[in-house]
């Protein structure tokens, strides 16, 4: 009997170790307190039963980018190594860690190159020193079959811009638009159906879209675990049925964040997958 629990327990991790109840998953990390490539393989460790795609959001800020590629890499996870752009000198760094990391790292889990996160909703740049920002990383990860692409707002995303990206990724949260929870995904999927209309014919993916599980209402949004759970499923499930990426945001809680802003992980910050989201949900969002 005992043999046989323990084969059973094995199909079980076995099964989960394969789900991809996620396309991905935004991981986000405490830059005050650099993570080691140990507290990595453990994070992503812990997020494997449920995706086998990460997006980091910085390469030089605590040496993300080697970190990133070595866990992925050792565990079989595909990445988006996100550049994190609002001055010229942090482009700048970002560059020569793409370089250092191109001269050491074969990218064949890398499925593209980020370049920056939502830079023209920060007014952090314009769209023509954005477009030719892209370029620049274009030039250099282009021979190695890199795809590269930009994540912002889905209403920030002007045709010079998007002329130059290999596919379209958007940002959606109707949490932070003031949306009732029952209106969330309706109002992300229509967010997403206009930015096909302006994407020139290329493919296109949501970078971020979530709700907290905790935090100050606004507007109209309520944050609560159950919320939560019935954006998820809902917007799951309208991805599902309509074949569309997503990368959620985000993976795990992030306590150092102030505010609503540390209660947007599908896990709790120890790891654990939150109680409001249960497998069956997961595996089921219709």
């Amino acid at each position: 009997m005992k043999g046989i629990c323990l084969i059973l327990a094995s199909l079980l991790l076995a099964t989960l170790a394969k789900a991809e109840y996620f396309y991905g998953l935004n991981y986000g990390i405490n830059q005050d307190s650099c993570p080691t490539l140990e507290d990595v393989k453990k994070d992503l460790t812990a997020l494997k039963p449920y995706t086998n795609r990460i997006r980091i959001f910085s390469l030089s800020v605590c040496n993300q980018a080697e970190l990133a590629l070595q866990a992925t890499q050792e565990l079989g996870m595909q990445l988006y190594l996100g550049m994190w752009v609002d001055r010229p000198d942090t482009f700048d760094n970002e560059m020569k860690a793409l370089d250092n990391i191109a001269s050491k790292y074969g990218f064949s889990n890398v499925d593209a190159i980020i370049v920056g996160s939502e830079v023209l909703y920060r007014n952090d740049t314009d769209s023509a020193s954005l477009a030719n920002y892209i370029k620049k990383v274009k030039d250099t990860i282009g021979p190695k079959g890199v795809k590269v692409t930009t994540a912002d707002v889905y209403y920030e995303l002007p045709p010079d811009v998007v002329q130059e990206l290999d596919f379209v990724m958007m940002n959606a949260f109707p949490y932070w638009e003031g949306v009732s929870v029952q209106d969330g995904a309706s109002t992300l999927m229509n967010h997403y159906d206009h930015v096909v209309t302006i994407a020139q014919g290329k493919p296109v993916k949501i970078s971020e879209t979530g709700w907290p599980s905790a935090g100050d209402n606004f507007g109209d949004a309520v944050p609560s675990p159950e919320n939560q759970k019935t954006y998820l499923a809902a917007v799951l499930c309208e991805a599902k049925k309509r074949n569309i990426d997503i990368l959620w945001f985000s993976a795990k809680d992030e306590p150092y964040r102030s505010g609503v802003e540390a209660h947007w992980g599908i896990l709790n910050a120890n790891n654990t997958l939150k109680s409001n989201i249960p497998l069956s949900t997961l595996q089921n969002p219709c």
